[in-house]
């Protein structure tokens, strides 16, 4: 695999993205770095960044007989607690700052040219305390939300734990002001959900006891529903705001008691987003956002809301977790496999009395597929070139021309899905008689046009790689598969538009492909008219079943991951758990023993799992924490012998020959030191562009860290809490290394942007625009002396009850990856370096901290490390945070860290924990670190010790310590190699 080289020099995508916004880009890294722009250039860029990625992020879910676009000069009212105390953005990491750059609804509006009720607005603001984020008039009286109005705080508007909005009373007190003379034809109306890093919202609101009946932090409460009442007594017409990154019931949007005309999604809009949103009101900007979730009436008919939240054994101290039994039926991977083998039609569904009652057929279920968006004009697609050969490592790519068919200018995403064979009747592929799974589609490829003008097309064409169309069999073959068959590339308008020619959901267009033997990724194998392919292209080795424990799970559900060969059967079996109940599972006693390892006790741990389609048993020896492998274990999980390895040197000295180079132009470089001519010591001004995927450059790296004392190597190891260590041996400064992925130190700089979040960001689904936030986000860590950003984020909406969804992109691998991606590019070429997080399956909030997370294998591949995986190997991302969640039993996964990214994606770069305090020596075990080759989020140095340096100086025992150590050194000098310090110092 060949490192991108975007951090070295300024992208091709951020000057793309230049022309969309005259300081973004190439123009204003280059003007930054020349000392000729100022800060308030970099707010200014800040600013225009965000209202572009609010007004092309944006979703318009309803648009009842064109109520928008609103003509200039139309009056409004605004209502709603939260018109006033939107949320910008999640709490935590992701969080930013509120202070006097935020923009007002009222002002944002007014500057698009709505006539927006000063009157009304007087009223809401003095009902609010009279600026943002203080205490309402009258907290906990009748006539506000009641006593909880603003939780364990006054003026906690953004609470994650509290819906907040004014009583009926409230609003019939100020009925005068709310419906001054002309006033009276539209009323825009906002209803808010925020986030937290360390909690989820509640899945048991109303305080019943029970998940499955009453109502949850993600429904209208009764306040809310009686303001759309109010709304619909004195008002023509209601616009709905829905100011949230998480997915909600939006029911209420369809229903004849409220009479809902309009509703924009917003999600997390930062700090001026809002002045996006007006844009789109007045159709300034014609909406252009696409729905990144999949939004269901009723949350219960998600597999994941059975197992997310607070889940305990009661057989191993109350140790929690989550089991992903839905497998890959994930989002909108669920819902419509669902619905192509008719689950929401049979009578296993439509007779179950879910929490809003019973339900059939699709339409009844999904309310927004994923993909959904509504334009103010129409778009034709057609696929014009295809050139499909689905042969192994070759690039395939379909041509789809867009027409503006309608009256307005507009922008058009192009959504291409993959409809894959699934195959029962198989030997060869995943469990024997249930075959290896797929979903009904999977999205491929996606692009977005430029603003066509009514009439006008444009060509977009999407390239997909063939190698990433394989899925994972890790129950079959134990890689890659591609499997033979008729294949399906659907140009969509959403998930669900995959139906057969001339029904309403059928796709824009088609274009079939068959594969006539299916593709091994193996060097070889026992298949017959198989071809085995060797390594994915963009791999640099085979990869094989590294995670089989994760993959067993906990004893229960084995045979419980959810299938498409039977949809009924595998939901009825995820429906028997309810996510909050006393514990009431428990664990084999294997398990128990595991999770009660402590210092160097080990335990030969026998799972059942499958292999070439039947069922086996394997026998793996786990250490403490669960974890795969410590220092002093004589083998490593893939077989190697830990003492085999090669004992690395330190405090070395090489020189480099001035004025030469080697045949593919690196430094010449000799142990040496040469008798005449210039010379000079080794140092990181020499490896700015040193690659170290080629056996030339990685020898030259191993030499850079070999100069290295093992002291600077403990401490560069030990100590990587929000910095990341000089290394004065080979002139290397030390870092400052900052949260989050919302904005630069969460708002401790004055003049940083809150951005919209990434879930705004994702529904874009424009690379170039995300490319741009990353290059502004970037900027104003060079302005405030940031070298690295804990930033962004790459976890997946597995359940919309994700604490964090705001700080994540998507439910979809690809998309999240590809626009994360792009963020990443963006902000590595301004010389700031990225440390992605929080890999992985670290996608619920609530027990994060050691929670054991059961996956199989399968999903963690073609999922959850999806992102992680596109943001290295296509973005070039050169740090990775760990999570604070267990995968599986283990806190550091061997075979996820350092079989799957390292060995097989030839990653070389830093890699980190996730937290520090009291349970550092869990979450920052060095011993498990170094087995993965990693460094601690730390501040204080857990290993810097004299014994410490003693024990690992130790000849024989901690040989695969030292040798990791190196290793840990070379990678953190690699990524310190491409920031702005080390090129300056070139």
């Amino acid at each position: 695999m060949k490192k991108c080289n975007l951090r070295r020099k300024v992208s091709s995508m951020a000057v793309s993205a230049a022309m969309v916004l005259s300081l973004i880009g190439t123009s204003s890294v280059t003007a930054l770095a020349e000392g000729t722009m100022t800060a308030d250039d970099c707010y200014a860029e800040g600013y225009d960044v965000n209202v572009q990625l609010e007004a092309e992020g944006a979703v318009l879910l309803k648009n009842k007989e064109n109520c928008l676009p609103l003509a200039e000069g139309t009056k409004v009212t605004v209502l709603g607690a939260m018109s006033y105390n939107y949320v910008e953005g999640g709490t935590g990491s992701a969080g930013g700052k509120d202070d006097e750059n935020t923009v007002m609804m009222n002002d944002a509006f007014a500057e698009a040219g709505l006539d927006v009720n000063a009157d009304g607005w007087s009223w809401l603001e003095d009902q609010c305390g009279g600026t943002r984020n203080d205490a309402a008039s009258d907290p906990g009286g009748a006539g506000a939300g009641g006593d909880d109005m603003f939780g364990s705080s006054a003026g906690d508007w953004t609470s994650y734990s509290t819906i907040h909005e004014f009583s009926a009373d409230v609003y019939e007190d100020g009925k005068d002001a709310l419906t001054a003379d002309g006033y009276t034809d539209y009323a825009i109306v906002t209803f808010s959900r925020s986030g937290a890093e360390g909690a989820s919202p509640s899945m048991d609101y109303d305080g019943d006891g029970s998940t499955l009946t009453g109502s949850t932090y993600l429904e209208l409460s009764q306040e809310e529903k009686d303001l759309l009442s109010f709304c619909k007594e004195n008002y023509g017409h209601t616009i709905v705001l829905v100011n949230s990154a998480t997915a909600m019931e939006l029911g209420f949007v369809d229903s004849e008691d409220y009479n809902v005309d309009a509703c924009l999604w917003i999600g997390h809009p930062g700090e001026a987003g809002v002045v996006g949103v007006g844009t789109i009101l007045t159709g300034r900007t014609n909406p252009s956002g696409r729905l990144v979730d999949t939004y269901a009436y009723d949350m219960t008919t998600n597999p994941t809301y059975y197992n997310t939240d607070d889940n305990r054994y009661a057989n191993a101290d109350n140790q929690t977790f989550y089991q992903y039994e839905e497998g890959i039926y994930v989002g909108y991977r669920y819902y419509e496999t669902a619905d192509a083998v008719g689950y929401f039609d049979a009578d296993e569904f439509t007779g179950h009395e879910f929490k809003n009652g019973t339900a059939a057929g699709y339409e009844q279920v999904v309310q927004y597929p994923f993909g959904y968006g509504l334009s103010y004009t129409e778009f034709t697609e057609e696929i014009t070139d295809s050139q499909i050969s689905l042969k192994a490592h070759e690039t395939n790519s379909v041509t789809v021309k867009v027409t503006n068919t309608g009256d307005v200018a507009g922008k058009n995403v192009v959504e291409l899905y993959m409809e894959a064979p699934y195959q029962t009747d198989t030997e060869n592929f995943g469990i024997k008689g249930v075959g290896l799974e797929k979903s009904k589609v999977v999205l491929v490829g996606f692009d977005k046009t430029d603003i066509l003008e009514p009439g006008a097309s444009q060509e977009v064409t999407i390239e997909f790689d063939t190698d990433n169309l394989a899925s994972f069999d890790n129950f079959g073959q134990g890689c890659y598969v591609l499997e033979k068959g008729d294949y399906k590339f659907n140009v969509q308008k959403d998930a669900h538009q995959w139906g057969e020619e001339g029904s309403e959901n059928a796709p824009s267009a088609t274009v079939e492909a068959a594969l006539a033997a299916s593709i091994i990724y193996d060097e070889s194998g026992d298949v017959a008219e198989a071809e085995y392919a060797g390594a994915r292209a963009s791999d640099v080795s085979v990869a094989k079943n590294a995670m089989d424990d994760v993959t067993a799970g906990d004893g229960n559900m084995l045979d419980g991951y959810l299938s498409r060969n039977d949809i009924a059967g595998g939901m009825a079996e995820i429906m028997k758990h309810t996510s909050n109940e006393e514990p009431n599972e428990t664990v084999s006693d294997g398990i128990a023993a595991v999770l009660a390892l402590t210092g160097t006790d080990s335990y030969d741990y026998t799972f059942e799992t499958y292999k070439k389609g039947e069922k086996t048993s394997i026998t793996e020896t786990l250490y403490a924490h669960g974890n795969n492998m410590m220092p002093f274990s004589e083998s490593t999980p893939d077989g190697q012998d830990a003492a085999a390895v090669e004992d690395p040197l330190w405090d070395q000295t090489y020189y480099v020959i001035e004025g030469e180079t080697t045949e593919s132009g690196l430094p010449v470089v000799t142990a040496e030191e040469p008798a005449d001519g210039s010379y000079h010591k080794l140092t990181c001004a020499d490896m700015v562009n040193v690659p170290i995927d080629t056996e030339e450059g990685l020898a030259i790296w191993d030499m850079l860290a070999s100069e290295t004392s093992m002291a600077e190597a403990i401490e560069v190891q030990g100590n990587a809490g929000w910095k990341v260590a000089a290394v004065n041996s080979v002139d290397k400064k030390e870092e400052i290394a900052v949260d989050g992925p919302g904005e630069p130190g969460n708002g401790q700089y004055s003049g940083g942007t809150w951005f919209t979040c990434a879930v705004t960001i994702a529904s874009t689904w424009n690379r170039d625009l995300a490319n741009s936030q990353g290059v502004s986000y970037g900027n104003q860590c060079v302005l405030y002396g940031i070298g690295c950003a804990y930033a962004p984020a790459m976890n997946m909406h597995r359940s919309p009850f994700g604490g964090r969804n705001f700080e994540y992109y998507s439910e979809d691998g690809l998309l999240s990856g590809q626009i994360g991606g792009s963020a990443v590019a963006g902000i590595m070429s301004t010389g700031t370096n990225v440390f992605i997080k929080h890999c992985s399956l670290n996608d619920g909030d609530t027990n994060r901290g050691g929670n054991t997370t059961w996956a199989n294998e399968q999903a963690i591949r073609e999922i959850y490390m999806v992102p992680y995986e596109i943001s290295i190997k296509e973005y070039g991302a050169d740090g990775v945070m760990g999570s604070l969640n267990r995968i599986g039993m283990s806190w550091f996964h061997y075979g996820m860290y350092k079989t799957m990214m390292r060995d097989e994606w030839g990653w070389h770069g830093m890699l980190i924990t996730d937290g520090d305090g009291a349970a550092g020596d869990v979450y920052n075990s060095p011993q498990a670190m170094l087995c993965i080759e990693g460094s601690m989020l730390s501040i204080s140095n857990y290993i810097n010790s004299s014994a410490t340096v003693e024990a690992y100086g130790d000849p024989t025992e901690f040989v695969y310590a030292r040798y990791m150590l190196h290793n840990v050194m070379r990678d953190a000098l690699y990524q310190y190699c491409g920031s702005s310090d080390a090129s300056e110092a070139e």
